[in-house]
């Protein structure tokens, strides 16, 4: 039998302990592209179908061959709708709060915020989907959830939020406060105690980026939450990634030292995507990683795979891996947020790219020639048929792919 496609990403994700004679390993967040490819409505996988979600996010991963896909639930919403918070629900695209009418409005709306237990919202979605996820792959998987600061600013509006932290300080504290010793603390300990997989606090905070915030409100807010996050938590062993955020060629000096050590401290590798990597360099990215002790974690533009032509994507990927996996750490790649309206055959260049120039012995004369585009349609009937996970595919009666099912 064909051997598991999650197999080989998690070797590769196990192999990087012998960098540098290990390969470049593939990140991707695509939220997004998992409905569009597989055309089932947003609402539908989002909300009503974990297993479903868990097949097609799998099947996707597969598809673009990265090692790992990031963050595909709606999850900036997540806490958000479980406290109480308005959301809808979209067929053609993802669920959002009610912007109109913020979940918290001033002070006397904090004690709003309380973990209500794994039956609210939809956390019973949630543990449905990482059962589910097991199933297909033999593995463990804990999900993703947004950080504090994020979390306060889709709650309350990210600009009063950043207004606030100079004209009611104490307000934003104790917001965040709450968020960790109401919400998230206890949550996290309720889903330890049902998903054997939780080693990492993986927090999504891109309301931390420059120019939203600036190095003093990381300082003075955005740190101080996340070291209370473990602090509350209290489980030793269990370590802290705190990322999604960018902006670090909008600082110089002093100031951009500072958010440097905050991203290494929070991530425990340094982050830096485009637009940062092509202004700094990967030169530049590659020094901060090996001046920390610490993986580099570099990527590309989603507007360049989506925009640019194959050739110039292609160079700009080379360049980023060959310059990035110079040193005594290892490099992951990653894709950010890759755009649904991209073409299958960018989407599938672009990856591939990574694999070969990823590749320990890869260097500039190393040939790379276009992959075939196989389109999403015929990549799912030739799974049908070579089928080792054991998906049941049910969900295409949901999809644009239904004549699949005969």
């Amino acid at each position: 039998m064909k051997q598991k496609f999650i197999d080989g990403a998690q070797k590769r994700l196990q192999g990087m302990a012998a960098w540098p004679g290990a390969e470049v390993a593939s990140f991707a967040l695509v939220t997004e592209l998992i409905p569009e490819l597989c055309r089932v409505p947003y609402d539908y996988l989002l909300r009503d179908d974990p297993e479903g979600m868990a097949e097609c996010t799998l099947l996707v991963q597969e598809y673009l061959d990265v090692d790992m896909i990031l963050a595909n639930l709606d999850v900036y919403n997540f806490e958000a709708e479980a406290m109480g918070a308005e959301v809808k629900f979209y067929p053609d695209h993802c669920a959002d709060i009610v912007r109109s009418n913020y979940f918290i409005k001033g002070p006397q709306d904090l004690d709003k915020i309380k973990f209500k237990g794994l039956d609210t919202g939809r956390f019973p979605y949630l543990l449905r989907y990482c059962r589910a996820y097991k199933k297909y792959t033999g593995a463990e998987t804990f999900p993703m959830f947004s950080a504090p600061w994020t979390m306060a600013g889709n709650l309350y509006g990210i600009d009063r939020l950043v207004m606030d932290t100079m004209e009611e300080p104490d307000f934003v504290t104790e917001f965040l406060n709450k968020i960790v010793d109401d919400f998230h603390a206890p949550m996290f300990r309720a889903l330890a105690a049902e998903l054997p997989g939780f080693h990492t606090m993986s927090l999504a905070d891109a309301f931390a980026s420059v120019p939203v915030v600036t190095p003093a409100i990381v300082r003075e807010f955005i740190k101080p939450s996340l070291e209370r996050e473990l602090e509350k938590l209290d489980m030793p062993g269990i370590v802290l990634q705190d990322t999604a955020f960018f902006g670090t060629a909008q600082l110089s000096g002093a100031a951009r030292k500072e958010y440097e050590d905050f991203i290494v401290w929070s991530n425990n590798m340094f982050f830096c995507i485009d637009p940062d990597l092509t202004e700094l360099t990967p030169e530049y990215a590659r020094e901060v990683a090996n001046a920390h002790g610490v993986p580099l974690m570099a990527g590309i533009a989603a507007k360049q795979v989506e925009f640019g032509e194959i050739p110039e994507t292609v160079s700009i990927i080379k360049d980023f891996v060959l310059k990035g996996k110079k040193g005594p750490s290892p490099l992951i790649f990653f894709f950010n947020n890759l755009s649904p309206r991209t073409s299958t055959d960018k989407l599938l260049a672009a990856t591939r790219a990574v694999r070969v120039f990823g590749r320990p012995e890869a260097d500039e004369n190393t040939a790379y020639e276009i992959p075939e585009n196989i389109s999403f349609e015929k990549f799912l009937e030739d799974k049908m048929k070579n089928n080792p996970e054991g998906y049941t595919f049910h969900w295409l009666e949901k999809s644009g792919y239904a004549g699949l099912r005969k």
